[in-house]
């Protein structure tokens, strides 16, 4: 008689990352993301990166599970190889057209991976024409509801940051420099740390870029103003 095992489904994520937030400028797009994996709503691993580089013009950050995006990498790193055989590097809208049919097979089967995932990049015909050359941000959700944007914030942030993103967003529009996306991605998270008690103030900025190419950002940290703490009865 042959016994058979009740299918096992995640029904909660167990160790998680919370907020990516995106943007894009002249030549490019920057990736932010903290760099810590919470276990609920305790810091369980530091120093954690939660950017791929899928190679010189594609980035993929995650929020959610990170398990799941661990198993993710696998997937995409042999969906690169499969466009490899055919002498082509896989481009931003065909990672993320594959990842949302993946997420939404996924989810329709009831097994969803419990990741929002941020594809950036530029696609290699528009890398030597800065005319015509339009950076790639994709969002993917959990559920396999995909999106184009210009900038966005996942998770938490996507309550907190997105109308503050894009005020800074609209000052100056598709003109506005690397510089200045990073100081606004900064700001960001500068609001996260104040109201997320699963961000973390050790972060990177990733980029991918039309000259450079994907620069993986080197691990920065952001105090913040804590003065107002003082007016707190309860502060020590």
């Amino acid at each position: 008689m042959m016994h058979h095992d009740e299918l096992q489904r995640t029904l909660n994520p167990t160790c998680t990352g919370t907020s990516v937030i995106a943007m894009q400028y002249k030549t490019g797009v920057v990736v932010m993301t903290d760099r810590v994996v919470s276990y609920g709503k305790t810091a369980r691993y530091k120093n954690v990166s939660r950017q791929y580089k899928v190679n010189d013009n594609v980035l993929v950050a995650f929020g959610g599970d990170h398990a799941d995006f661990q198993w993710l990498q696998n997937v995409i790193e042999r969906q690169a190889l499969f466009w490899k055989r055919f002498d082509q590097e896989i481009g931003p809208k065909a990672l993320h057209g594959y990842l949302t049919s993946l997420l939404y097979a996924r989810r329709c089967k009831m097994n969803p991976l419990w990741n929002t995932l941020i594809v950036a990049g530029i696609e290699e015909e528009e890398k030597n024409n800065k005319e015509t050359s339009t950076p790639f941000i994709g969002v993917i959700t959990q559920k396999g509801c995909a999106y184009q944007v210009k900038h966005v914030a996942t998770g938490i942030g996507a309550m907190l940051l997105n109308q503050a993103v894009e005020d800074s967003w609209r000052k100056k529009g598709g003109d506005i420099t690397r510089a200045e996306a990073e100081a606004v991605l900064k700001k960001a998270l500068e609001l996260t740390i104040y109201h997320d008690c699963t961000a973390d103030n050790d972060f990177e900025i990733g980029s991918v870029d039309s000259e450079d190419g994907v620069n993986l950002g080197k691990e920065e940290t952001i105090i913040g103003d804590w003065s107002i703490a003082e007016t707190n009865c309860q502060y020590e």
